[in-house]
């Protein structure tokens, strides 16, 4: 969902910003922390990742402004998300796909932001559950990844309860669009749209070739069950490892209730550009 906002309230921004350990971010906040007041802004907290955060100022600030990479924006989609705050994104970082501006582009947008003239975003997440227990949601990818390195694990997948085939492979990418764009992308998944309302599923390294990427609408229920004979998976969301799947237990993705809010500044098009532009690790978009 793209929602338009455009306010001509004379009230600057509330802000909690988040900031990456990376030195570059650091010596980025002192810039701009003196601009920042300088025109009105409040900056009700700067939190460096791992610090404790104040619950009321994230329910009462107008936005997060992250400085810093996509494991900094992750950080921070993590930590705002039971209060729907919405998320700009400064490029510190090396790569940086969820963020929208660079260094740059952010001070030449002061005026547009403090004017209310951006859409905001709002990109689903993905649940898992098993059984006997319910899992955080996740803003990129959910990934069952075989826990023996050079052992395949063996899937049987499932959608809305009905069989759709078994793979042997090194893992399994449960994606969001949004996500799609990283490991999904990597693993040989298409570039989906955050406006629609999807989930893509692509296999790591998959025997014969066996399975092919896939885009289901959000709605579907994803059952993963993991084979007896075969390695053991990993539950890894956005990186961060929760658990292990044995053989004959399964796992089930969903759409999840609960929704991540970007702030747009630039053209919807502008994250896709970044990617299919992509030459290095030190791109700037």
């Amino acid at each position: 969902m793209n929602l338009e906002r455009e306010d001509f309230n004379c009230e600057k921004p509330k802000i909690v910003i988040f900031v990456s350990p990376r030195e570059e971010a650091r010596v980025y906040l002192g810039k701009i922390n003196e601009i920042l007041r300088s025109r009105g802004w409040q900056i009700l907290q700067i939190v460096n990742v791992g610090d404790s955060i104040d619950e009321h100022l994230l329910s009462i600030c107008d936005f997060a402004l992250v400085l810093g990479g996509d494991g900094t924006m992750l950080y921070a989609s993590r930590e705002v998300s039971k209060y729907g705050t919405p998320i700009l994104g400064v490029n510190l970082g090396r790569v940086g796909l969820l963020t929208e501006l660079s260094p740059d582009e952010f001070l030449l947008s002061l005026e547009k932001i403090e004017l209310g003239k951006y859409s905001i975003s709002e990109v689903l997440k993905i649940a898992a559950r098993t059984p006997k227990k319910c899992y955080q949601p996740a803003l990129n990818e959910y990934t069952l990844m075989t826990s023996k390195p050079g052992k395949v694990v063996g899937l049987q997948i499932f959608v809305n309860e009905g069989f759709l085939t078994e793979v042997l492979c090194d893992g399994l990418i449960i994606s969001t669009p949004v996500g799609s764009t990283s490991y999904a992308l990597s693993a040989g998944g298409p570039i989906v749209s955050e406006y629609l309302k999807a989930m893509v599923i692509v296999p790591i390294a998959p025997l014969y070739r066996g399975m092919a990427p896939l885009v289901l609408p959000s709605n579907c229920i994803v059952k993963v069950k993991v084979k007896p004979g075969w390695a053991d998976a990993y539950v890894v969301a956005d990186g961060q490892v929760l658990d292990k799947i044995v053989a004959s237990e399964h796992i089930e993705f969903t759409e999840a209730e609960e929704k991540a809010k970007f702030i747009r500044v630039q053209d919807p098009l502008n994250r896709v550009r970044k990617v299919v532009n992509i030459t290095n690790l030190s791109y700037r978009g």
